[in-house]
């Protein structure tokens, strides 16, 4: 089916804002609206041919989207062969694929082949009457649901008729019209009548108020109908029972989110749709209860506009929704296997969306590093986040916002905190204290800290743009490292240490990659590895330790694996199937498989077999650029990996790849261009 692309496509323009663990439940939407080429805000009915292909019926013109393109037809005053009216109401497909359009002016036909629409017109007191319902019947025989009563429309003989049904049957002005099997539904005010195909019976299946304007039909079972009304509610019918039960708003914690209920719709989990006034609510069996979800300007990934006049589930399972002012919404369970983390405006979130570094606490909270908007601390337990933006001393001049590196201490309760152009901060978490280390007030030899961990013992290793150092904490005194108790120089222009289960000591940065054994506050070059002279020159941003014990090294020039006493090195990039050879960060899962964050998207690797699964923008993530030494796997099993764009959240192991095989489909064709 073609519609893969869309869906794939779709998938990867959803910008969903959420929190963390717990928080992800949410359902995520894709917005499409003008800007999409969307020809109305305003969408009355959705369909799907054979080919995939959707159909819209809006306010102004009749849509296709083929996965890529909107294609509208409009009214031309002067062209016979256009469609019948701008304004169109409905829109079904029969067992032909024909394509029959319910419009202001009456029923269309659009021919494939020719691509124009045949018109047919009824005229009442000189008027055209409104389509507003089509119902296939039988072969060549359709239903419609008319302004003026129900009309019956003879395909080969191209006209309508109106007097081989019932005076009854035709007489009635039906709201909505539904064929489940050999029964067709009839919605009016203040009642449902049950037409049968095989003897042309005519019933009163359910009697309201005469008030009770009927609006949608849904046969869930032949037993359980469903019934939407226009300001009481949702009613839904035992037919085998006799038994009417009424849903209406009350509050907005289990009930409907208001009683004018306009569309019904089931998912392929069954579950039960209700397009309101006022939001969207799907029903829980066996708690007799709706979830709600509704617009939110505060939030990207809620419903574009809360009144949903329409909701159909495409032939992959996805769901399309149809507002009356903010187009299409669209949701398939595949779109949400990367959530997203970002800086919501006006709201409790992450305080910019630059996200360089993210470490987790024993207690499962979370210390997260922006490029400009300081530090935020996730309260696992509250839900909540907490900015730190520091400036120490405007006097200083040492702004600390700027955040690329986080060390949590759990022993002493501190978070050492640095940050390019900023120093070094030390936060004291019970007391809430903060004690600042720069050039201008105290020893510390660059004012450009990229890393830090610990010794071990006492103190701390750091990595700045220009140096390598020790912090001894007692004292405060910071030691600049320039060699190795042997003499030798040691790396310079470090951005990342590593220390691995041995107690190894890795360096990183512009200049290559170098390992060491630490004796007390002084480093000795290791030779358990063989260091290349291409690692020894490469820019490297990460370094990972898997659980069968080889060390992962991320750099601009590809993937890299070592291991002790291994003369063989082994190298990834882009020939291989990486989508970029600058990698920014490594994670594994719980199959021994490798993520890895790209200048160009998300990698999954399996040493195993060597094989490649690339993921991009176009799958959910943040974006296709992440941040070097922004990547955590925490507690609950998510990764996260940041970027420019905030950071993008999923669980490896319950990841699922697309099962729908798209069917290419040739849509045009050139021949020395033309």
């Amino acid at each position: 089916m073609r519609t893969l692309r869309f869906l794939s496509l779709l998938c990867g323009i959803l910008f969903a804002c959420m929190g963390l663990a717990g928080e992800i439940d949410g359902m995520r939407f894709i917005h499409i609206g003008l800007e999409e080429g969307l020809s109305h805000s305003t969408i009355f009915g959705i369909n799907q041919d054979k080919e995939g292909n959707l159909w819209f019926a809006t306010y102004d013109g009749f849509n296709k989207y083929d996965g890529y393109n909107f294609t509208v037809y409009r009214h031309q005053y002067k062209n016979p062969k256009s469609i019948a009216s701008d304004i169109t109401r409905c829109v079904v497909i029969d067992n032909d694929n024909r394509i029959w359009i319910g419009t202001r002016e009456g029923l269309s036909l659009y021919n494939h082949r020719k691509n124009e629409f045949s018109n047919f017109f009824y005229k009442r007191k000189g008027q055209n009457v409104t389509v507003r319902n089509i119902v296939p019947m039988q072969k060549d025989w359709l239903m419609l649901g008319t302004t003026e009563g129900i009309l019956l429309f003879d395909v080969k003989g191209e006209r309508f008729l109106n007097d081989t049904l019932s005076a009854t049957l035709h007489s009635l002005k039906p709201l909505t019209l539904l064929r489940q099997d050999d029964d067709i539904y009839i919605g009016t005010k203040g009642k449902v009548y049950m037409y049968s195909l095989q003897n042309g019976a005519l019933e009163t299946l359910l009697d309201l108020h005469d008030k009770v304007q009927i609006n949608s039909i849904l046969c869930q079972t032949p037993n359980r109908i469903w019934v939407a009304t226009e300001g009481n509610g949702l009613y839904l019918y035992d037919v085998k029972n006799k038994k009417l039960d009424n849903y209406r708003y009350e509050n907005k914690l289990s009930c409907l989110n208001s009683n004018y209920v306009r569309s019904l719709a089931l998912d392929q989990e069954n579950r039960l749709w209700v397009g309101t006034y006022s939001g969207l609510n799907i029903y829980q069996e066996g708690k007799e209860r709706f979830i709600s979800v509704e617009s939110s300007m505060a939030q990207a990934g809620t419903l574009s506009q809360n009144s949903v006049r329409c909701i159909f589930r495409d032939s992959q399972g996805g769901m399309w929704l149809g507002t009356y002012w903010g187009g299409l919404n669209y949701y398939h369970p595949l779109c949400n296997r990367f959530q997203q983390i970002k800086h919501i405006p006006f709201s409790n979130s992450l305080s910019d969306n630059v996200v360089s570094c993210i470490v987790e606490d024993k207690k499962n909270n979370l210390w997260i590093g922006t490029s400009d908007g300081g530090l935020n601390f996730y309260d696992n337990t509250a839900k909540t986040y907490k900015n730190y933006l520091f400036n120490p001393d405007i006097s200083e001049g040492v702004p600390f916002k700027d955040v690329k590196t986080v060390y949590v201490d759990e022993a002493s309760d501190k978070i050492y905190v640095g940050a390019h152009a900023g120093g070094m901060m030390v936060l004291h978490r019970k007391t809430g204290r903060k004690v600042f280390y720069n050039q201008q007030n105290s020893g510390l030899p660059s004012n450009h800290i990229y890393s830090i961990i610990s010794d071990g013992k006492d103190g701390l290793w750091i990595a700045s743009l220009d140096y390598l150092f020790h912090f001894d904490i007692a004292r405060k005194r910071f030691t600049v490292i320039n060699e190795d108790v042997e003499g030798r120089p040691v790396q310079k222009k470090t951005r990342l240490l590593f220390r691995d289960s041995r107690k190894r000591i890795w360096v990183g940065g512009e200049k290559g990659l170098s390992v060491y054994n630490q004796e007390g506050m002084g480093l000795r070059t290791n030779t358990d590895f063989r260091i290349t002279p291409v690692l020894r020159q490469s820019f490297v941003n990460c370094i990972y330790e898997s659980l069968s014990g080889s060390i992962w090294v991320g750099t601009r020039d590809g993937l890299f694996a070592l291991k002790e006493a291994d003369k063989e090195l082994l190298q990834y990039t882009t020939d291989d199937g990486l989508p970029s050879n600058v990698i920014y960060g490594i994670l594994e899962d719980s199959y021994g498989r490798l993520w890895v964050s790209t200048n160009q998207g998300l990698s999954c690797f399996d040493p195993e077999n060597r094989k490649m699964r690339n993921f991009t923008i176009v799958d959910g993530l943040q974006s296709n650029q992440f941040n070097a030494g922004s990547y955590c796997r925490i507690g609950n099993g998510n990764m996260l990996f940041g970027g420019i764009n905030g950071i993008t959240m999923f669980r490896p192991e319950t990841l699922i790849d697309n099962p729908y095989t798209p069917k290419p489909v040739i849509n045009r064709l050139f021949v020395f261009n033309n």
